[in-house]
């Protein structure tokens, strides 16, 4: 299938801001990162879902691999000037665009668990160069919820923040036993 190169959320505001723009202080958002602090507003009257709607829609579109801008449609040129790579509006960088598991896993699937590894694995997991970017048993460090074999999990490094989601091949059961036994049970 084909992929969107770009994309375009108009709106009724120049961008997205540090809090709503009609608020003393309030500042353009150049450039959308994961800890840009923001303060919503109110809805507009003219749209449905608000600014949190369209971030996460720009999130997503950006986690997809798709260069993604926030800016106004009241100005007919920010589609051209969006497109020409002018500073309009918020930009959210596209990450690396994902194959099609990761898209799957990603946006199509429900988490069914969590497991929670050490911080060897979370880069071994990570590392595009690691020869084996599987989890054994002597990863493991908690594991929550009941899943099956091969359900699909998120996966937290050592302090518990998520970072992946991937599928195990380990029951819950099971994999909650392995950690019990202790390394080199599995």
């Amino acid at each position: 299938g084909a992929d969107a190169d770009g994309l375009a959320l108009l709106t009724d505001v120049e961008a997205v801001f540090t809090k709503p723009p009609t608020e003393p202080g309030a500042e353009r958002i150049k450039v959308f990162h994961a800890n840009s602090s923001i303060e919503i507003g109110e809805k507009s009257t003219m749209g449905r879902g608000g600014m949190s709607s369209k971030i996460a829609a720009a999130r997503v579109a950006a986690l997809g691999g798709v260069q993604t801008v926030i800016a106004s449609g009241y100005d007919l040129e920010n589609i051209r000037n969006v497109f020409q790579g002018m500073d309009v509006g918020t930009l959210f960088l596209a990450a690396p665009r994902p194959n099609k598991r990761q898209r799957w896993l990603t946006f199509a699937t429900t988490s069914q668990g969590t497991v929670r590894i050490t911080a060897e694995a979370k880069n071994r997991l990570l590392d595009p160069e690691a020869a084996n970017r599987s989890l054994l048993a002597s990863d493991l460090l908690g594991v929550d919820g009941s899943f099956p074999e091969r359900a699909v999990v998120d996966v937290h490094d050592e302090s518990g923040a998520p970072f992946a989601r991937g599928m195990m091949q380990m029951s819950s059961q099971q994999s909650s036993e392995a950690l019990a036994a202790g390394p080199g049970s599995v």
